[in-house]
């Protein structure tokens, strides 16, 4: 079990490691865990440790407090650069290429805690990850359309996820989306009260660590990969660990033989 923070002048950003879970919590609750530049720094940081950790088996982000999962960029830093003249980032180039697509080729199961609202690049956030849970009263929404922004990743993203005309809805409305109906939109994978969220969210996640850390990861090598290719072309990709000559596969049939919970051994 390793936790702190990922080092940096300010507690932005929490990493733990429990149980084969890596948690990460944006903490700034005080601007509704907006991100900064640095911010956006120590999440990479946060999820190549992760996903170099060989006892990490999956990976669940978070925000800090009650109100926000995050809310986005932090419009107060976009002034100050805009006012001094210097040029607001562009998405995918310099250092700002790198989150999303970290999170997206992070080769464990992602899973956002959505703890609140989930707002522009909160939400994109959100997008990044394999599974999404939501608690009871949030919104997400890529609400960039009314700052004369562009949600890069989200109009790439988004229409992948959902039918593509709810997602043109979100895009063009820039409306805050109750999660209850992103639920119905298939957006989201479970919506819970506040009361049982942080437990809901523990047992989830453990269902999903309790599995062969080699299948979890073939799984997502070969959902990442093969996206977008021909299913013909997919099939034969054939990226990731293999499950089927791994000692893992040996212990699961066995494990099951002997009626017992197998012992993985991550190889």
């Amino acid at each position: 079990m390793s936790d702190g923070l990922i080092s940096g002048s300010a507690e932005e950003v929490r990493y733990e490691v429990r149980d084969s879970v890596a948690w990460i919590t944006i903490n700034r609750p005080e601007r509704r865990n907006a991100i900064s530049r640095h911010t956006v720094q120590l999440l990479v940081k946060a999820f190549v440790e992760a996903e170099e950790d060989p006892d990490v088996w999956a990976v669940v982000i978070t925000g800090t407090g009650d109100k926000a999962f995050c809310a986005g960029g932090d419009m107060k830093e976009m002034d100050s650069v805009a006012r001094a003249g210097r040029q607001v980032h562009t998405p995918m180039t310099g250092e700002y290429r790198a989150l999303l697509e970290v999170m997206l080729e992070t080769y464990k199961p992602v899973i956002a805690a959505i703890n609140g609202h989930a707002l522009a690049g909160g939400c994109e956030i959100a997008l990044a990850c394999d599974i999404r849970i939501a608690v009871e009263g949030a919104t997400v929404g890529l609400t960039e359309a009314k700052r004369g922004m562009g949600a890069n990743f989200g109009s790439v993203v988004l229409p992948r996820l959902i039918p593509r005309a709810l997602a043109m809805d979100m895009l063009y409305t820039a409306r805050m989306v109750p999660v209850e109906e992103a639920l119905q939109m298939g957006l989201v994978n479970k919506v819970v009260p506040r009361e049982e969220f942080e437990t809901a969210v523990k047992d989830y996640v453990a269902g999903i660590v309790a599995n062969s850390p080699v299948s979890l990861r073939r799984y997502k090598e070969m959902a990442t990969k093969s996206w977008g290719l021909p299913v013909s072309s997919a099939l034969r990709l054939n990226v990731g660990p293999n499950p089927y000559t791994s000692e893992d596969r040996a212990e699961g049939v066995r494990a099951f033989l002997e009626k017992r919970a197998p012992q993985w051994k991550n190889r």
